[in-house]
């Protein structure tokens, strides 16, 4: 009988008249997904993945569930929004914000929750007005083109000739016109919420909530008026909390060493033999100061009690000698030195008396002068007076210094006098001394004010009547840089002055709001002490503001003596008004409209006062907005306030104390903040590491990462047929761009540790990119081989005895980061949930099961292939998962094409999210050798890659397919390394896992490995004893398979035996 060869009768029927095309019996990945989706498609996407998602879970969820023990617990998450301003265009701080909370809530809906999120504006305040002002001056532009400009906003804050009402009307149109710009570009980067109702500051029922606080606060005494140094800025021509203030590290100034002489010496001087015997001399204690113009506004002389002073003579080269006997000067021990480091050289000190403690100057007898007043300016202790600058000797002014005044106040010493106007201007009062006010009257205090006052004092001579007083008042004048605050709209220079402002006592609830700290889950921890020491370093809340566009404080003021009256009846009255009539009328109707007259205050005459109330107020009354629930009565209203770090002394401050200043404090109920975590992160920088700044130029729109443009335009490719005119004229079109799409803008805040600073740079976002671009590539490839998923195919566990090692190791694999991916989420690190995300798709998926699997998929049987279609399938479910929070685009353009075969009843952005066990097959888990496997496969993969690029650069070896692989592992290696190899080889999936033609376990020693034309070997660790194995690579045994390319096919131009097998399967 005739040898019969299969192989043979197949390669003759290829050469009929109708040849069989390998290709064609190839099963190829098949997927209409797109390189990039359409704007048109991609609105379909934001629509279903945003607005139809929340719509649904709001609509669907349960509020509460019966948890394993059939108690009813609340299943509702709400995340309360901190209102941006709505005053400009959105940046890249808004997008690192409002994309965060997103994050948040779809992961929390990933687990079956029901969310609440409302959007909110911060509408009223000196941002917008400015901007509103600034827009009314610039009438050829639109306001919502127009750039924060500082100096222009300085310009207009007195509100270039407008009234209260026109003012308002103005700000609020700008708003208004704002919010829906924003609105706009944040329903753009695909965030969830109620944007058909959001809460807006302007709005009446809003103020009337803010209102009622207020009108609690009052009840309990914690409103109260008071003239205070308070933070002005004379360029906005109102007070300004500390949360509106920047500092200016750089700020330049004259500082001066200034003799206040004493009227009066305390007795320890007085009564020293050391100055018994001294005749005609003047005696003056030495003070420094970098605000000269506070001089005549001057009250007090502040010594530390506990550090050491000496009473010394100067003698200058340029003055007579027994001037120099007769001018004597107190100074700290510690501080000579450094006055003298500011002197002419040879200066000398002759020291008259030694180590006078500071307490016993503090006798209550001891009085400077003030030149400018006439006036005793007292002795004072303060702690806060150090040997660290200086002289050791502090001027108080407690019109122009917090701590001035509280030491002051502590010790009875005059009133909080502070001869300066609102626009930071001397006042008549600044030198009423002698009648020489128009000396100073007018002036800036913060720069022709510090020139006139240092002149003044320069030379006393003319303005003074006493003895026994120094000519020059001035020891010495240098310029010194140093940190000051700035007004945070203007960024002009900011003073602190006494006014008469409504204050909120901070000290009453202080103690509660620290206490309710206690129940607050910080992320990151360290939130919970920055937050607590704002909160300890508060006493009064200064709440006024001297703006038209805010909620009105509300105040009335006696017409005849000024008194302000803010009785409760008053209050509750006046929030009925703007309940019918609107915030409007309080500054457009009649100054003395009596309908907004308490009944009991009729027969006397009142005004309506003009303050409005700071903006952190408004702000922090926002949690007035969620709806009380009687489910929620042990919990906080919101879960959550998630803002910048800037905001521990802003927002989340402001909110605290409102929200406590309202409950009751009976000593039996716990003080609750308004929220139960506090999630902080940090500012957006440049690649430089500078804070984003428009007037440094830095500033990245978001909309320059969702159109590409921050990247390097996309070369044009070259086109066959085309001219080179035609391609220079290509060249010189507009340069098009990569657009990355709003999930490229999530993912680039994903991927950053909020916690800190987040950059954004070209390298940072080309990293995104390209992590984008592999999801893309993944998922595209993924779709492809499922393309024919059937079903009825089986499933994974109807699939578990046949599963291969690279199966149950991606499983492994996926099931392991599955897991540290739900961790992250629970933890808010999604940038270490993408990490892994990456990790997985890089090393486990692209490099390691994806490759092991082509071959399979491409030439397999369908057995096989249904096998690894049950694993694919399982790996496509988890994926859109892990990636459903961040990139929630993609996921629904996943699901839009993926086949119907495999689409479940539940859209995966629908899904609960369980745990993830139920990935990895009970005999994977049962085996427990997975990783231990995994680390063999990596060790001899490893060397095998490097041995195969050896032979590549030797020009032996093309494809990775075209060798063979021996593997030799001595007898004394450690038994279970063997055992996974021979397992491998024994079940034919040695050569699938290296990816090559051939491999083999060889039982001999390297010394025989079996002679070829040519070879290439690498050592290889085996185990942990030390042991040294050896991977051999070489030509293959056999010739190339037509339809598979492997080399397995026992003659040339024919198909391999499982090759065969498959066509035949297929009817060929």
């Amino acid at each position: 009988m005739p040898l019969f060869f299969p192989s043979r009768i197949l390669r003759a029927a290829t050469q009929n008249a109708n040849p069989l095309k390998c290709s064609d019996t190839l099963a190829l990945p098949k997927s209409s997904f797109p390189a990039r989706p359409s704007a048109a498609q991609l609105e379909q996407y934001r629509q279903r993945c945003a607005d139809d998602l929340y719509t649904w879970q709001r609509a669907n969820r349960p509020q509460t569930v019966r948890d394993a023990q059939g108690k009813e617990v609340i299943n509702e998450f709400i995340l309360h929004d901190g209102p941006p301003y709505a005053n400009g265009a959105v940046h890249v701080g808004h997008a690192l914000n409002k994309v965060l909370k997103d994050l948040v809530l779809r992961w929390h809906m990933s687990t079956g929750k029901r969310v609440q999120y409302t959007p909110g504006w911060d509408c009223h305040g000196l941002p917008i007005e400015l901007k509103a002002l600034q827009a009314q001056r610039t009438q050829t532009e639109q306001a919502s083109a127009l750039q924060d400009a500082p100096k222009q906003e300085a310009n207009v804050a007195t509100g270039v000739g407008m009234s209260a009402p026109e003012i308002r009307k103005v700000a609020r149109e700008l708003a208004t016109q704002t919010i829906e710009k924003q609105k706009k570009s944040f329903k753009e980067w695909g965030i969830v919420g109620e944007w058909d109702k959001p809460y807006k500051t302007m709005d009446v029922d809003f103020e009337i909530r803010q209102l009622e606080v207020f009108k609690e606060m009052v009840r309990k005494g914690l409103i109260s008026r008071h003239h205070r140094p308070v933070y002005w800025s004379p360029s906005s021509r109102t007070a300004l909390a500390e949360a509106e203030l920047e500092y200016d590290d750089n700020h330049k100034c004259t500082a001066a060493f200034i003799k206040m002489p004493f009227l009066r010496m305390p007795t320890v001087l007085e009564q020293h033999p050391a100055l018994e015997d001294l005749q005609d001399f003047t005696l003056s204690a030495l003070v420094w100061t970098t605000t000269p113009w506070t001089l005549p506004a001057n009250q007090a002389i502040a010594f530390n009690s506990e550090m050491f002073y000496s009473v010394i003579s100067l003698s200058c080269p340029s003055s007579p000698e027994e001037s120099a006997s007769k001018e004597l000067l107190v100074v700290a021990k510690e501080r000579v030195d450094h006055v003298f480091s500011f002197l002419p050289e040879g200066t000398t000190a002759n020291v008259i008396v030694d180590n006078i403690v500071g307490m016993e100057l503090h006798d209550g007898r001891g009085a400077c002068w003030n030149m400018f007043q006439d006036s005793e300016s007292r002795i004072a202790l303060a702690s806060f007076v150090t040997a660290s600058s200086g002289t050791g000797i502090v001027h108080m002014a407690p019109g122009h210094g917090m701590e001035d005044y509280q030491v002051c106040e502590e010790e009875s010493i005059g009133s909080a006098f502070a001869p300066v106007d609102d626009e930071g201007k001397f006042t008549a009062a600044a030198f009423s001394a002698g009648g020489y006010s128009d000396l100073l009257q007018g002036l800036d205090v913060q720069t022709e004010g510090v020139d006139a006052v240092l002149r003044i004092l320069r030379n006393t001579k003319p303005y003074r009547d006493r003895e026994h007083c120094p000519d020059n008042f001035v020891l010495a004048t240098h310029d010194y840089t140093h940190k000051n605050p700035i007004d945070w709209r203007t960024k002009q220079p900011v003073i602190v002055r006494a006014t008469a402002q409504w204050f909120a006592d901070v000290s009453a609830i202080k103690d509660r709001a620290l206490a309710a700290l206690d129940d607050v889950h910080f992320v990151p921890e360290g939130g919970k002490t920055r937050l607590r020491s704002f909160v300890e370093g508060r006493s009064q809340w200064c709440i006024s503001r001297q703006r038209a566009w805010g909620v009105p404080i509300p105040v009335l003021y006696h017409q005849e003596t000024g008194e302000a009256c803010i009785r409760e009846e008053s209050v509750d009255h006046i929030i009925n008004m703007i309940d019918k009539k609107g915030t409007d009328a309080w500054s457009s109707d009649p100054p003395d409209d009596p309908s907004w007259v308490h009944p009991s205050l009729a027969e006397q005459s009142w005004i309506r006062g003009k303050d409005t109330m700071d903006v952190w107020f408004d702000s922090g009354t926002t949690w007035t907005t969620l709806a009380a629930d009687s489910t929620r009565e042990s919990k906080p209203v919101s879960d959550m306030y998630l803002e910048g770090t800037d905001q521990h002394r802003g927002w989340f401050q402001s909110s605290l104390l409102t929200a406590i200043a309202t409950q009751e404090a009976d000593g039996n109920t716990q003080p609750k903040a308004p929220f139960g975590q506090l999630v902080t992160h940090g500012f957006t920088l440049d690649a430089d590491g500078r804070k984003m700044s428009k007037s440094l130029g830095n500033v990245v729109s978001p909309d320059q990462i969702l159109d590409g443009s921050l990247l390097p335009p996309v070369k044009a490719r070259k086109q066959k047929g085309k001219s080179k005119d035609s391609a220079s004229k290509t060249n010189d079109a507009a340069p098009k761009y990569d657009a990355m799409g709003p999930d490229a803008l999530r993912l680039w805040v994903a991927s950053s540790d909020y916690t800190r600073d987040v950059s954004i740079s070209i390298p940072v976002l080309q990293s995104v990119q390209q992590a984008l671009q592999k999801y893309r590539v993944t998922f595209k490839f993924l779709l492809g081989v499922l393309a024919d998923y059937e079903p009825q195919s089986l499933s994974l566990e109807q699939s578990e005895s046949k599963l291969t090692f690279a199966d149950r190791a991606v499983l492994h694999q996926l099931a392991s980061t599955s897991t540290e991916v739900r961790k992250s989420y629970e933890e808010y690190r999604f940038y270490k949930a993408i990490s892994d995300v990456n990790a997985f798709i890089n090393a486990e998926l692209s490099a390691f099961y994806f490759e092991v699997i082509k071959d399979t998929m491409y030439a397999g049987s369908t057995d096989v292939r249904k096998r690894t279609q049950a694993v694919l399938k399982t790996i496509v479910d988890e994926l859109m998962r892990m990636l459903g929070p961040v990139t929630p685009h993609l996921v629904e353009e996943v699901w839009e094409y993926m086949p119907e075969g495999m689409k479940s009843a539940v859209h995966p952005l629908r899904r609960v999210w369980e745990p993830s066990h139920h990935i990895e097959s009970d005999a994977a888990a049962a085996n427990g050798g997975i990783e231990d496997g995994l680390e063999v496969f990596r060790t001899i993969s490893a060397a095998v890659k490097v041995a195969q690029e050896e032979a590549r650069r030797a020009g032996k070896l093309g494809s990775g397919l075209a060798c063979k692989v021996q593997i030799h592992i001595p007898p004394a290696s450690e038994s279970n390394y063997r055992q996974y190899v021979e397992q491998w080889a024994q079940s034919g999936e040695l050569a699938d896992l290296l990816v090559v033609s051939q491999a083999v376990l060889s039982n001999n020693d390297r010394d025989t490995i079996e002679e070829a034309e040519w070879r290439y070997e690498q050592p290889v660790k085996v185990g942990s004893n030390g042991v040294t194995g050896h991977v051999v690579v070489l030509p293959p045994d056999y010739h190339k398979c037509v339809r598979c390319w492997k080399y397995t096919a026992e003659e040339a131009e024919t198909p391999c035996a499982r090759c065969r097998d498959v066509l035949k399967e297929k009817g060929h």
